[in-house]
């Protein structure tokens, strides 16, 4: 129970860390600055966490079920934390991190479509929720409609990357992968991934020098890919020791924690009766919708 809830933890200062990032003047500088500020800080954010990972041996250890690996990190990274970044930035930490709660119940969608695993009517109901849920919290926001937009839109980005990557990811681990090198070829290639975007797709060579001598840009990803790195070791210990349904409820609360320090900064206005309500239909229809019902509710950690 204590690492599934210190990985939701840990995510959520990792969250509150990008926020401060992105949000750095550095990158109100201009346009195209402030366009590629969520591409450039997923793509550093990714580097930081694999080179921190460096020492887990994946690499001397190949096995042909790291290519699916790889492809799930190509989907979880460019697409997924790049949709999470977007959300962050459009939404803010408290409410992009509650809107992309939704990606458990998109890896269920996803895992019905892709392994044919059913989903009882109480589950599409589910899943119904946590869909309003999102609509209604964002709704009940005082964001401009431009932000609304296309916060909502990278939400979805997120949840269908990092829903893809969880039923490739699932595969592999009932294979026999380890999940510590799992992490560190997902976090590889997901930097890899990400520089190739930037690099084929936006103008963001030229921005590369100006990066490097952003100091506080540097302090503030190296923090914040410090406790994604953490943030993923629990949830695996918590998977071992849980079990997956257990483990992704624990995990999700991140959002919840997000919640609670952006509304302890001074965002005192985000407490209001609509808000609450609407963050804990996305919590519960999300877990409800992927979750095993059964080992969700048994008594007991095992």
């Amino acid at each position: 129970m204590r690492a599934g809830i210190l990985a939701g933890l840990t995510w959520a200062i990792e969250t509150m860390l990008l926020s401060g990032a992105l949000n750095l003047p550095f990158f109100a500088k201009n346009l195209q600055l402030a366009f590629l500020a969520p591409f450039i800080c997923a793509f550093l954010h990714d580097s930081c966490s694999s080179l921190l990972l460096a020492g887990q041996g994946a690499w001397h250890a190949w096995q042909r079920q790291y290519w699916w690996i790889v492809l799930a990190a190509a989907i979880g990274g460019p697409v997924g934390m790049t949709g999470y970044v977007l959300a962050v930035k459009f939404m803010g930490p408290a409410l992009g991190a509650v809107a992309c709660a939704i990606f458990p119940a998109a890896g269920a969608v996803l895992a019905y479509l892709i392994l044919g695993e059913q989903l009882t009517p109480m589950r599409w109901g589910c899943l119904l929720a946590t869909l309003l849920g999102v609509y209604g919290l964002s709704a009940s926001s005082h964001l401009a409609a431009g932000n609304l937009l296309f916060g909502l839109a990278s939400a979805i980005m997120c949840a269908g990357g990092w829903g893809l990557e969880a039923v490739i990811l699932a595969k592999c681990l009932k294979g026999g992968v380890k999940p510590s090198h799992a992490l560190q070829i997902r976090q590889t290639a997901s930097a890899i991934g990400s520089g190739l975007l930037l690099l084929a797709l936006l103008p963001a060579g030229i921005f590369f020098h100006p990066v490097l001598g952003q100091g506080r840009l540097w302090l503030f990803i190296a923090f914040a890919s410090a406790f994604a790195t953490v943030s993923y070791l629990f949830y695996y210990k918590a998977i071992d020791q849980l079990g997956p349904s257990k483990a992704m409820a624990l995990n999700v609360t991140s959002s919840a924690w997000a919640y609670l320090f952006t509304v302890f900064s001074g965002q005192w206005d985000l407490v209001n009766g609509k808000s609450l309500f609407f963050a804990l239909l996305v919590f519960a229809g999300s877990i409800l919708t992927a979750g095993d019902w059964q080992e969700l509710f048994k008594r007991g950690d095992h």
